[in-house]
């Protein structure tokens, strides 16, 4: 049953990812509404659903424990990803400018735009995105200081203005929804129906963004990129995998309980196409931003298969 709601899921939201693709193809969507469309999830849709699913939220000595589990998973699957972008790296004996985007594409996911609105969908109620955003904060950090080092290793990185980064909407979301849900303040109807309301838009809105970047990919060459399917093996299908092995190891030596919805965000956000804002960052950095293009293009179309299997092995094991 449960493989059947995540692949109902996946299949609206490559319905949604089709629309705007199609829109985009057509000039309904242009490089003006692209942009706003972003600006509009990344800084009102998506706050106010983090903010109002927490709001509703219990706070439990289990969602703090499982929250806290999910924190330290999140560094070691990072770390997973940056070793095996490294190793991968190596063996295909990438130059210094693909490599850079080669490592940082294994690291980083996207952990907003589909993330999101797939761990949303499929564990309704704020628990699941109360620990997809947790592992959020974790990328977060590690992309606006390491990410953000290795794009800009040949000039003066500013570390201040990088940090500022961690300073955003949805951080600040998180913060005010975890102290409403610390100290059960609930929101008037008033407030909580045009907020949670126009939260629900974030997954339609991320899946119409998602399409417009895919319609603008020149997907010319890609099959005769192995760097790129070797990329998507380690992100989509090997690190998760090691993470479920290594999370059942830690439950079992440690005698530690984690829930099922905690260990499925984890392997869930570990797997995660790339990230797209790293396209646009290469191409500030003076980056190899095409192979990030096709990064992203591939890994997406295949998010759709593993991600799936992924949520099915986590059951299983």
């Amino acid at each position: 049953m449960d493989s059947i709601i995540i692949a109902n899921q996946i299949l609206i939201l490559g319905i949604l990812v089709c629309i705007g693709v199609f829109a985009t193809k057509t000039g309904i969507i242009n490089e003006n509404l692209k942009e706003g469309i972003s600006g509009l999830v990344f800084k009102i849709t998506l706050p106010l659903m983090i903010f109002t699913n927490f709001v509703a939220l219990d706070i439990t000595p289990e969602l703090l424990k499982n929250g806290a589990m999910v924190l330290i998973f999140a560094y070691i699957s990072m770390f997973l990803l940056m070793l095996a972008g490294r190793l991968s790296s190596g063996i295909l004996s990438l130059n210094r400018r693909k490599s850079t985007i080669h490592v940082l594409h294994t690291m980083f996911g996207n952990h907003v735009f589909l993330g999101f609105p797939l761990i949303n969908a499929l564990f309704p109620g704020g628990e699941g995105l109360f620990y997809a955003t947790l592992f959020f904060i974790v990328s977060s950090s590690l992309m606006w200081t390491l990410g953000i080092y290795m794009l800009n290793r040949e000039n003066n990185a500013n570390v201040i203005d990088n940090l500022r980064h961690l300073l955003n909407p949805n951080t600040i979301a998180f913060f005010f929804g975890f102290l409403f849900m610390i100290f059960d303040i609930n929101l008037p109807y008033l407030l909580d129906s045009p907020l949670s309301g126009l939260g629900d838009t974030t997954n339609y809105l991320s899946m119409l963004y998602i399409g417009a970047m895919l319609a603008q990919i020149n997907i010319r060459g890609v099959l005769t990129r192995g760097s790129v399917f070797l990329l998507s093996f380690n992100k989509l299908l090997l690190v998760p995998f090691i993470m479920i092995i290594a999370i059942n190891l830690a439950i079992s030596i440690f005698s530690l309980e984690i829930s099922h919805i905690a260990r499925s965000v984890i392997v869930l956000q570990s797997g995660m196409p790339c990230m797209a804002i790293i396209v646009v960052l290469a191409r500030k950095f003076k980056a190899d931003d095409e192979l990030a293009t096709v990064n992203l293009f591939i890994s997406t179309i295949l998010s759709v298969i593993t991600l799936p299997f992924l949520y099915y092995l986590v059951g299983f094991f």
